[in-house]
């Protein structure tokens, strides 16, 4: 599925691929990846007869797109692991040290020749968040996170209790009622 991206601010300069007509969105692939439109945010110019791309706050748009892809993304293919690897500014050997992995796996990861396994890819997603390219946004939702397993480590603490549920409006939720084991 493709994911459509609308950003302002600052200029990037780009070679059009395929620049859309008027109105139309950007096919955006100068970022390495295959599925990106803009649905604004750029101007076509002709400099020397040939046709170009402005974008406006490339790093902006790179950082959604990182983003975009930590956040919702349930396996991430390999051409976005390169892009996550490059706008962290990252080498496959620096990458792989951080993931105590080689870095031919990292290349291997990258060329589709195998897969990451879970800790590895949780582990690549929140180097991308903690990393320069995603600020402010990136520390925000590590605070979330670390704050939510922070509360699980909590209630995984305390006193055993039971999970209670109840049934209202025709659908099970969660009950705020505490109920004691014996």
């Amino acid at each position: 599925m493709s994911k459509v991206i609308g950003f302002q601010t600052g200029i990037g300069f780009q070679r059009a691929d395929q620049p859309a007509a008027n109105g139309q969105p950007l096919h955006y692939t100068a970022c390495g990846l295959d599925n990106i439109y803009l649905l604004n945010g750029f101007k076509r110019e002709i400099v020397d007869g040939e046709e170009y791309v402005t974008i406006e706050d490339l790093d902006g748009l790179w950082k959604v797109i990182g983003l975009h892809l930590v956040t919702t993304r349930k396996v991430l293919a390999p051409k976005e692991i390169r892009f996550l690897r490059q706008h962290m500014d990252m080498t496959q050997a620096e990458l792989g040290a951080r993931l105590r992995v080689s870095d031919q796996t990292v290349a291997r990861w990258e060329k589709d020749q195998c897969e990451k396994d879970g800790p590895a890819d949780l582990m690549l997603r929140v180097l991308f968040l903690g990393s320069p390219p995603a600020q402010p946004e990136g520390n925000d939702m590590l605070r979330d996170l670390i704050k939510l397993l922070d509360e699980l480590q909590e209630r995984d603490e305390a006193k055993e209790k039971a999970d209670v549920f109840e049934h209202e409006d025709k659908q099970w939720q969660d009950s705020e009622r505490e109920l004691e084991l014996a």
